[in-house]
């Protein structure tokens, strides 16, 4: 009897790790996004984006610990187990004119996402969260403004001001087999408040 208990008991805890293997690779996510292009109108301020962390195989991360990962001084967006959880970039605006309000938002160009859980975040110079967590719009040509609350983020542009983009597919603690090997392709842009044809932007492809 107790070599059939043993037996039994091994086969379980073979098959539950089998299990959470498959699971977990099955999170893998194709998600490439450099830097390729800028273009600007009616703008004095000017933009300048650089890649921290550039992750091409995204695995679901809480929205609660993105500041976590990309405050880290090293390794940036890879979690203890090695593996990517976010992308994150630097955004430069200069301005040695006239301030200028603007409105920034993350704009699709393509993507096969399918659900709501590409998310992105806004943070200041000292890593403060400047919007809320924003979700990345499955519509091609969509734009995502920076929110905090209901309220639309005016951001004022003058001298030298560092903000960073992060990234991340959201863990929703449930099957994520829909997001699986996904992409997109997109943009982060600023246009001058009252006037949102004059605009600054930095693609991400």
């Amino acid at each position: 009897m107790k070599n059939k208990i043993y037996i039994s008991v091994m086969a379980v805890l073979i098959i539950s790790a089998l299990t959470f293997g498959a699971t977990y690779a099955y999170y893998v996510s194709q998600d490439t996004k450099t830097f390729t292009g800028e273009i600007e109108k009616g703008i004095v301020s000017t933009l300048n984006l650089t890649t921290t962390k550039s992750s091409t195989n995204l695995v679901p991360l809480q929205d609660s610990k993105i500041k976590t990962a990309i405050t880290k001084s090293s390794n940036k967006c890879i979690d203890k187990n090695n593996y990517e959880v976010c992308s994150l970039y630097t955004i430069t605006l200069t301005n040695t004119n006239a301030s200028e309000n603007l409105y920034g938002y993350v704009k699709t160009n393509t993507t096969t996402y399918t659900t709501t859980n590409l998310k992105y975040q806004i943070f200041d110079s000292s890593y403060n969260a400047i919007t809320d967590v924003m979700t990345i719009s499955k519509t091609a040509n969509d734009l995502v403004y920076f929110k905090k609350g209901t309220t639309q983020v005016s951001i004022t542009s003058t001298g030298t001001k560092t903000y960073y983009l992060a990234i991340w597919l959201s863990d929703t603690n449930s099957d994520q087999s829909s997001d699986y090997s996904k992409t997109f392709n997109g943009a982060i842009g600023f246009e001058l408040v009252g006037s949102p044809s004059d605009k600054l932007q930095a693609t991400l492809s």
